[in-house]
């Protein structure tokens, strides 16, 4: 069988001021075409951010 794209794919949000990839989370591309922005907790800035869709490396 050829395999398909798969619908829930995993992303990984970036923090907005530091740069860096904090979490990583799934995705149903079906349900959300646009990209994920989350305002989560920056271990490294000590505060809540805002955090944008990354691919996942």
């Amino acid at each position: 069988m050829a395999s398909k794209k798969a619908v829930v794919e995993l992303i990984a949000l970036q923090c907005t001021e530091c740069k860096r990839k904090n979490y990583t989370t799934k995705k149903n591309r079906r349900n959300m075409q646009e990209k994920l922005e989350l305002n989560k907790y920056c271990p490294f800035d000590r505060k809540h951010t805002l955090h944008k869709e990354t691919k996942v490396k």
